[in-house]
């Protein structure tokens, strides 16, 4: 019973059983409509055919004498046309319509008046495109086709001649016939038929359903594995989805094909979301790390100062409280790296695209950096010093990029170097090359410059605000710009950070 119940539950069978009773029905429908278009055909036909019956009777007997109905003669009549023709039934009206006279016993008689109103119509105008009913005798209410005639004497009307054509023998003898075995044959006939259309009905729904059956059973499949770290578990019923044609124009073909990409979709961020989980787990050991050893010389000195302010000299309790407000410093820049490359992640980064000069920016960068320089003796350049470069792009997110470039490139030269910004226009796009000739980075260290918190096995040292941020921040900013930043580099001779900006139309 339950898997009866779970069938009427399936597609298969709503569409099915939906399909049979709209086949059943129109199949019932259609045979009563034949059934009471032949029944009015027949009918029409009949009364075609003997509409001048009653014309023909009044012209040949005798109904009426000196204006009053002569009743033992239209019954003797009337007894011989019975006998000639049972299918018809003889009445003699008045002008009023009552019924004089009749061929049918007197315990039929139902009604003794007939609306004689359709007479008129049909003597005058004869017959319209359709069966035309007037009232039965032997009924209350019931109506037959009919032949009249109207009957004269003497010039005046005298009454009519009302002849219903289908006796009620022929209604007996109807009846009978129904119950006969052509009707019979014509309801097996129908039964067979509508079986067949059943039978037909579950092969061809089956026949569309089974595409749908088998991508239900498919993505089950799926449901029932799920995804794991390498992606989708099932990787057969994955690759069965790719019998879906996306070219197809079959619903089912590009719902399976749909459902393949939002898999393949679904597996593509849910790797994204593994791989941001292990970067927020590393992101936090690294966090860990290089914020421990400045808090640690930031806490370390204050507790001196608090323990020895009374006892030291105000020049060695001023150098306490600059080295723990440089190690604050530290803290604070690393914290605004990190927030930076937390938005930068985020996917909600608006970009600002306008057009400036790009040697101008550059040196304005390299002026902030004035300094800096100074104290290590290095020479700061922009070559070509051309403010007619111009380029398209965010003004502040490119700032940024140059100062961690520039700041990177002095951290790791040596006195008494230089640090050159070079500008190489040509019909599309302005390369931007930042170089130095420091101590470069390793070979084996070149690919991982760009990733979150790594530092080259040579890198400086010392210096805790640099937490190996700055070039993975520069590198999603150019993201952001669509461009690439590629590094070149060798020890002891190094490095130069590349990356090209599109020409402004101006």
């Amino acid at each position: 019973m339950s898997k009866c119940f779970q069938f009427i539950q399936t597609l298969r069978a709503r569409l099915v059983l939906t399909l049979f009773v709209s086949f059943s029905l129109v199949a019932i429908f259609t045979s009563l409509l034949i059934m009471r278009a032949s029944a009015a055909h027949q009918q029409e036909v009949t009364q075609r055919m003997n509409m001048a019956l009653a014309e023909h009777v009044v012209k040949e007997y005798l109904l009426f004498e000196n204006g009053r109905a002569n009743l033992d003669a239209a019954k003797q009549t009337f007894h011989e046309l019975m006998i000639l023709g049972p299918n018809f039934e003889f009445y003699v009206l008045d002008t009023g319509g009552h019924v004089l006279a009749y061929s049918t016993p007197p315990e039929k008689i139902k009604r003794k008046r007939v609306d004689t109103r359709k007479f008129e119509n049909i003597i005058q105008a004869g017959l319209p495109n359709r069966p035309v009913y007037g009232d039965d005798p032997r009924s209350e209410t019931g109506e037959k086709v009919f032949s009249v005639a109207p009957i004269y004497t003497g010039g005046d009307l005298s009454g009519y001649l009302y002849v219903i054509l289908g006796s009620e023998i022929y209604d007996d003898i109807t009846s009978m016939v129904g119950g006969s075995g052509i009707v019979q044959s014509a309801l097996w006939a129908l039964l067979i038929g509508l079986t067949f259309s059943l039978l037909a009905t579950l092969w061809l729904t089956g026949l569309i359903t089974r595409p749908l059956g088998k991508l239900a059973a498919q993505v089950h499949a799926l449901q029932s594995e799920g995804f794991s770290s390498e992606g989708i578990k099932n990787e057969e019923a994955m690759n069965a989805l790719a019998q879906w044609n996306p070219e197809s124009e079959n619903e089912i073909h590009l719902l399976g094909n749909s459902f393949k990409s939002l898999l393949e979709k679904l597996d593509e961020q849910y790797k994204n979301v593994i791989t941001v989980d292990q970067l927020r787990k590393e992101l936090l050991s690294h966090i860990s790390h290089d914020l421990r050893t400045p808090l640690a010389s930031l806490l370390g000195y204050l507790e001196t100062w608090e323990i020895n302010h009374n006892k030291v000299s105000a020049q060695e309790g001023a150098h306490y409280i600059e080295t723990a407000k440089l190690s604050a410093q530290k803290i604070s820049k690393l914290v605004e790296q990190l927030f930076e490359l937390a938005y930068l992640d985020s996917g909600n980064v608006q970009v600002n695209f306008e057009q400036f000069s790009i040697a101008e920016l550059v040196q304005d960068t390299l002026q902030k950096f004035a300094l800096i320089a100074g104290e290590k003796h290095l020479t700061l350049a922009v070559e070509p010093k051309d403010s007619s470069i111009h380029v398209v792009g965010d003004i502040e997110k490119l700032e940024r990029v140059l100062s961690n470039l520039i700041d990177n490139a002095i951290r790791h030269s040596r006195e008494g170097g230089s640090i050159v910004v070079r500008l190489a226009k040509n019909t599309r796009s302005v390369a931007v090359e930042v170089s130095d000739n420091g101590i470069g980075i390793p070979l084996e260290d070149l690919p991982h410059v760009f990733d979150p918190h790594f530092k080259a096995g040579n890198s400086v040292r010392g210096n805790t605000a640099h937490g190996g941020l700055g070039l993975a921040i520069t590198k999603k900013l150019l993201d952001l710009h669509q461009t690439q930043i590629e590094v070149k580099s060798r020890e002891t001779e190094g490095t130069s950070f590349e990356f090209c900006l599109p020409t402004a139309n101006v």
